[in-house]
This record gives structure tokens, C-alpha cells and sequence, in this order.
């Protein structure tokens, strides 16, 4: 038989099969059920064993653009590029061979458009014995994908850099930490020293510049072996991969500083900004990156204790320290809750008349180990924010006792109290010390608050406002330590205070000192001619007492009177005096 004959016979044969084929799948279809299936929000499809198309509802025509007839006898490589239709094909012949429902996800180019679909296949049987068919579904998934996409963005990408964040790197930075023979992997954590203040003098949205600023040069040093993310805050990190030589994770440190030393633009303005920066290396400082983010950060911590804009390896050491010190931080926090703090009062006296007039008052720590004394936990409390509480328990505290005296005839005393910075700087400072006073029942004239001179000049406007309410109330004011912070005295004018005192490291030495001497003689005058008290701490013996004395200084205190004092001793302490 002629060839084009035979292929033409065959064609024929094949459209006739084809068209009994979908007459009869038809026919057994009743209308309801291809109406149902028209209404489907799914692409619906029947096939032959050899791919044909036998049937598509509605939905599944459109997304073809074709008609139903334009589809019967079509298979997958009529709609789809060879590689897409060789993968579905082969899935179809599994689902042949298994005659088990099969769903998968996959990505399916319509018309060079890619789109995400579900898609499931499953052998159905027809109204003759022996007679099945492929049914096949397909649904968009496309906003679902691009929705969980939103959501993975969300949960691991930070919105206003676009790097990744915390999360993402705990999430996924195990894959960074590489080591064998040749190679090993770093964490450098760093923060951009001083950018509260930045953010506090400009403002918040040039704090976000500076962030973003931060993150596009972070871009240009990463690699396919470095990745960089914003941990919190102002704190940033490059995770290194592949390292061979530690010598590199120091040039890497260097290359960091050297970005950071060209002056940020923010508002027309040229705003210099320093790193700190902290070093731990997988695995001798860590195997899992939870610890190396951890070490990392101490690194960060002890650098900053030293001087910031530089970078800092970590040591076992650091974690030693670090442990020691939690376990203070819980020390403290329980002695504050159980009650171990007390009170220790230090006389103040009229250097012409020598008669007490008042006492500061000093916290001590009653702890398990013994009495400890400020310098070994006030800073941690002021860093640790417990300086609040505590502070608040001191000044109540205080009060209380010093009313206490009042009722037992010694009206005359006025007691004082330091503020720290932290404590003095919260807005409802001044209400906090009225409804104390308010509590206790002391007189306002009977309290007097000692502030720094930094603790004032930090915030001068607000400082000034907090304390011109608390001399409405008619608590005395007196700057502590005075002459060893700011240079300039015009501040003097600014505030609202009642007495100066003079720091001890200028009477420690004022009898052989000429310096000091001069020093202390200046100061005198200067809270004379401004009509402020002036006192002096720390006085030790009868020759700086008779130094002040001539130079005209009001009070004093220190060891040559008397030590600080439980308040048992202090009251002896002032029966005795009353009795000389």
C-alpha cells in the first residue's frame, strides 16, 4: 500500500476511535454531571492510555484557549514545552502503572507565563468492563505561593534593610558553618557605637537611614561564602563560610572597620559612625550557631568595657566572667525581692559650730556572703536597669527613717539622698519622690537630693524642668561630686539647686597640694557669690578641716568626723554630739 495512503487510513482510523471513544465517555456523562463539572474552580481533564485528551470541563478549556473540540486527541506535548510534557507524561505513566491517586506541585509554563500548580491524577474505570481512563485535576496555586512567599519574607527577612534576619540565621545559618580539615567558619556580631544618641539628637527616621545605609555596605562585602543579616536594633552580622586561614576573619574584621570610617549622609549632614565588633569561630568557640551568636555577643559586651570602634576574638574567659556575672545579676534581684539591702548613714556637719545637721544616706548590701558595699553592685544595677527598684526602696527608705528621728525630737535633720541617672531621667521622677514624701510623712525641707553634674547635663532641658517641680515641692537640690565633670559652669545658672559639693579628690590632697587647695578655695567662692551651700566630702583630718574652715566652706563630711552608720549607731551618734 502507498505509504501516504497508509498514513492517511491510519489517521482516519485514529480520529474515529477517538470520536467513538469521547462519544461514548460523553454519553456516559450525563448533563448534570458535566454542568458540576464546568462549575469546578478546577481544571478537569480525561485521557486515553496513549495522553489523548478526552474530555476538559470548562475551566480547563479557558486556561488553554481553545475550545472542547479544539482539544479532543491532544496530549501534553501539544500544550507544553518537551521538557515540561516529558515530566507530566511520565508522572501520567506512573499513575498508569500504580492505579493510585498521585498529586504533586510543580511550576507549568501556559503561554510563557509560569504558574504554580497543584495538580493530581488518578485512574477512573468506564461503563464497559476493562474500559479506564486517566481523570486529572489541576488548581492555581499561584496567590497561595506568592502569600506563604509574603510570609517566609516576614518571618525571615527584616522590612526596612531587606536582610535577613535573627531568625533567618537561626534558621538557616547552620548551612554556613563548614569545618574539616583546611576550613572553618566565623561569626562577627557588631553594633554601630553611639547610634541611640544619633537616634535620639536626629530623630528615629534618621536612625532607619543610617540602618539601611549600613546594610547596602554590608551588601557590597557579601559573598557566596558571607552572609550578612541585622540581628536587632543596630546590630548587624556577617556569618563566614569557607575560611581557610584565621588571618582572614581578621582582614574581614579590618575591611568591616574600613567602611564604617567613611562619614554616614543623613539630612545633609555628615554623621561619623564606629563599629564594635565581636568574633566567635565554629567549632572551637561553638557547634551550634545559637552558642557562636551568644559568644559572639560577649565579645561585643567586653570590647565596649575597653573602648569601642575595634573588634574582639572570644575567650573562654569571657564566658567565665559572663557566668559570674548572672549569677550576681540573680543575686541581686533575689536580695532586692527578699529584703537584704539596709541603710547606712553618714553624719554631715556645720564646720563653724561642728553641730550635725544631717547625714547622707549610703545602701549596703546585706547579702549571704557578707556586707557588700556599692562600688561592687551599683553599676550592675544601673546596668541591669534594677537600679530603678532599688533607688525607689532607697529613697522611701530614707524618708521613712528620717521621720522616724523627726518623732524622737530630732527635727533638725535633713537627710540625703543620691539619684542615679537612670532613675532621675524617668518622667515620673518628681511625682515618685512627692508621693513618697507624701507616704512617709517627712517635711519636703527635710530631703535632699544629690544628682552629678552628668546626670543633669545629659538631657539640660528636661533636667531642668524635673527639678524646678521638685523645688516646688521644697526639696533641696545639690550637685554631687562637683568640679570633676563638665568643664564649663554655666550650667549653674541653668538650674534650679540649693548646695555645691566638693569631690573628694580635691581635699584628699589639699594640704600638700598648692593645686587643690587653689582649686577648693574657687569653688568656695563660686557657690558663694551664686548663694549656694557648699560642702566638702571626704574629709579626713583636722588639717583639711582647718583649710576649709579659713576658706569660708559651710559643712563637711567624711572619716575625720565619722564613718557611715547602721541606725542604731547613728542615733547614738547624735545623742553623743547633742550631749557635747
Amino acid at each position: 500500500m502507498n505509504p501516504s495512503k497508509q498514513d492517511r487510513t491510519e489517521k482516519k482510523t485514529n480520529a474515529s476511535h477517538q470520536a467513538e471513544t469521547f462519544i461514548g465517555l460523553l454519553s456516559a456523562m450525563s448533563p448534570l454531571n458535566i454542568s458540576i463539572l464546568d462549575s469546578l474552580p478546577v481544571h478537569i481533564f480525561i485521557e486515553d492510555r496513549q495522553g489523548r485528551t478526552l474530555f476538559a470541563n470548562k475551566l480547563a478549556c479557558e486556561k488553554n484557549g481553545k475550545k472542547l473540540d479544539e482539544l479532543i486527541g491532544k496530549t501534553v506535548f501539544d500544550f507544553f514545552s518537551p521538557a515540561i510534557a516529558e515530566e507530566v507524561r511520565a508522572h501520567d505513566l506512573e499513575t498508569w502503572e500504580t492505579k493510585q491517586l498521585r498529586i504533586r506541585e510543580a511550576v507549568v509554563d501556559f503561554n510563557g507565563e509560569p504558574i504554580h500548580m497543584l495538580s493530581g491524577t488518578s485512574i477512573i474505570q468506564g461503563e464497559e468492563e476493562g474500559q479506564e481512563y486517566l481523570l486529572g485535576f489541576s488548581l492555581d496555586i499561584s496567590e497561595r505561593i506568592e502569600a506563604e512567599e509574603k510570609l517566609e519574607r516576614l518571618a525571615f527577612y527584616d522590612p526596612l534593610t531587606g536582610l535577613p534576619n535573627r531568625r533567618y540565621v537561626e534558621h538557616y545559618g547552620d548551612g554556613y558553618l563548614r569545618t574539616g580539615e583546611e576550613v572553618i567558619s566565623a561569626l562577627l556580631i557588631f553594633d554601630l557605637d553611639y547610634f541611640k544618641k544619633i537616634n535620639d539628637s536626629l530623630g528615629y527616621e534618621a536612625g532607619d537611614l543610617l540602618l539601611q545605609e549600613t546594610a547596602r555596605r554590608l551588601r557590597t562585602l557579601e559573598t557566596e561564602h558571607i552572609l550578612a543579616a541585622r540581628i536587632s536594633g543596630d546590630e548587624f552580622a556577617l556569618l563566614m563560610s569557607n575560611v581557610k586561614e584565621i588571618s582572614e576573619v581578621s582582614a574581614m574584621c579590618e575591611k568591616l572597620l574600613e567602611r564604617f570610617r567613611q562619614p554616614f549622609a543623613v539630612f545633609d549632614k555628615k554623621v561619623p559612625i564606629s563599629v564594635s565588633i565581636g568574633v566567635s569561630v565554629y567549632p572551637e568557640d561553638g557547634e551550634t550557631l545559637y552558642s557562636l551568636l551568644v559568644h559572639a555577643d560577649l565579645a561585643v559586651n567586653v570590647l565596649k568595657n575597653k573602648g569601642k570602634n575595634g573588634y574582639q576574638f572570644f575567650t573562654t574567659s569571657m564566658k567565665e566572667s559572663a557566668n559570674q556575672r548572672l549569677e550576681k545579676e540573680i543575686s541581686l534581684s533575689q536580695g532586692l525581692e527578699k529584703g537584704e539591702f539596709v541603710l547606712h548613714y553618714q553624719p554631715k556637719v556645720y564646720i563653724s559650730t561642728g553641730e550635725v545637721y544631717g547625714m547622707e544616706a549610703l545602701v549596703r548590701w546585706n547579702s549571704e556572703n557578707g556586707l557588700v558595699y556599692p562600688g561592687d553592685f551599683i553599676d550592675l544595677a544601673e546596668e541591669t536597669g534594677m537600679i530603678v527598684p532599688l533607688g525607689e526602696w532607697v529613697l522611701r527608705e530614707a524618708c521613712r527613717q528620717c521621720k522616724e528621728w523627726h518623732e524622737l525630737g530630732h527635727t533638725h535633720l535633713k537627710v540625703s539622698v543620691n539619684v542615679s541617672a537612670i532613675q532621675f531621667q524617668k518622667q515620673d521622677f518628681a511625682e515618685l519622690t512627692a508621693r513618697i514624701l507624701k507616704e512617709t510623712g517627712l517635711e519636703p525641707a527635710a530631703l535632699e537630693l544629690e544628682l552629678t553634674e552628668s546626670t543633669v547635663m545629659e538631657k539640660p532641658k528636661e533636667a531642668a524642668a524635673i527639678l524646678m517641680r521638685l523645688q516646688q515641692l521644697g526639696v533641696s537640690i545639690s550637685i554631687d561630686d562637683f568640679g570633676t565633670g563638665f568643664s564649663s559652669f554655666s550650667y549653674l545658672k541653668q538650674f534650679p539647686m540649693n548646695a555645691l559639693k566638693i569631690d573628694r579628690s580635691f581635699i584628699q590632697n589639699i594640704e600638700e597640694e598648692e593645686a587643690d587647695k587653689a582649686i577648693a578655695k574657687a569653688m568656695i567662692s563660686l557657690a558663694r557669690n551664686l548663694g549656694l551651700m557648699i560642702v566638702a566630702e571626704g574629709v579626713e583630718n583636722e588639717k583639711q578641716m582647718e583649710i576649709l574652715r579659713k576658706a569660708g566652706c559651710d559643712a563637711a563630711q567624711g572619716y575625720f568626723f565619722s564613718r557611715p552608720l547602721d541606725t542604731s549607731a547613728f542615733l547614738d551618734y547624735i545623742r553623743r554630739s547633742k550631749a557635747r
